[in-house]
């Protein structure tokens, strides 16, 4: 074992710079890797957040509710049935789900609960504040007019809102900026494979001789491979090491430090579960990266 600690250590300290550039492309791969599963998740939460993005969604009145179908206060009995039969008959409507109040505002307390001005305005509100919600499924999604129109004008209804409309335009931006991190990263991880593949090639090409007096004592296949291995472990560890500390500083300064408080109201953004989740995967994905090619060019360049 001194032996191969002791190889490890030459190696590293000959091929320094080799080892510094792989580390460096496989950091900004795995960051992007990160970054692109983070905002998988982000849209994952925003459309559970606010459910089907093909949804209408159907406030009923509350007391404090400025609609002229409003005037009575918040929705009676009568016309939350009459709202419901409208949607039941509706050959435009293919199902519907109701939020209470209570549901609304423990929704909304997870959202403004994000910033301290949230938290200041979620304080002097309750329940209470908050209407029962039809969330609509249609048919067809481009046809959603006619129920609008119908809704609109009842009695008990406050407004009507449009999901589709809203989340259209969030989920088109998250999507193409995760496939955007996606496609580069795996580029930089086709170069970083490639890298790993150079680097023992040119490092078994320098030791050609001790391996073959290696190979000529009896030295197994496997003692040859250990410092290579090593090596390419410890450049993923370092690898995974810097690009957690770079989705850290994401997570603080960006969406702790920004998004939260800033755009809090738009939808609930990732917390710091979601992004130790991501740093499991990127480690993970950065022990295959490196031990996948090394233990495949190893046998190839180390057959003398």
């Amino acid at each position: 074992m001194r032996a191969i600690f002791s190889e490890l250590r030459a190696s590293l300290t000959r091929n320094t710079s080799m080892t510094i550039s792989l580390i460096v492309t496989m950091s900004v791969s795995l960051m992007l890797a990160s970054l692109g599963m983070l905002l998988n998740a982000q849209a994952d939460r925003t459309e559970q957040y606010f459910g089907d993005r093909l949804q209408l969604q159907v406030n009923l009145c509350t007391k404090n509710s400025p609609a002229e179908t409003c005037i009575g206060g918040a929705a009676s009995e009568d016309q939350k049935t009459a709202v419901r039969q409208a949607l039941t008959q509706n050959p435009e409507v293919k199902s519907f789900t109701v939020r209470s109040p209570q549901e609304n505002y423990e929704q909304a307390s997870e959202l403004l609960g994000q910033s301290e001005t949230g938290r200041q305005q979620l304080a002097t509100l309750g329940p209470d504040s908050f209407p029962e919600s039809y969330f609509v499924t249609l048919n067809d999604p481009q046809k959603f007019d006619g129920v609008v129109s119908q809704l609109s004008g009842m009695d008990g209804v406050g407004n009507v809102n449009s999901l589709r409309d809203l989340l259209g335009p969030l989920f088109e931006m998250l999507d193409k900026l995760k496939w955007a991190a996606i496609a580069t990263s795996v580029l930089l991880v086709f170069a970083a494979i490639l890298q790993v593949s150079n680097t023992i090639r040119m490092t078994a090409h320098a030791r050609r001789r001790e391996i073959g007096i290696m190979r000529l004592v009896g030295a197994s296949s496997w003692h040859i491979q250990m410092p290579f291995v090593l090596e390419g472990l410890i450049a993923a560890i370092a690898s995974a090491l810097i690009a957690a500390i770079g989705l850290t500083a994401f997570m603080s300064f960006v969406v702790y430090g920004y998004l939260r408080d800033t755009l809090g109201r738009i939808t609930t953004w990732v917390r710091w579960e979601d992004a130790f989740a991501v740093m499991g995967w990127t480690t993970l994905l950065a022990l295959l990266l490196a031990l996948i090619p090394t233990l495949v060019m190893t046998r190839k360049y180390l057959d003398v």
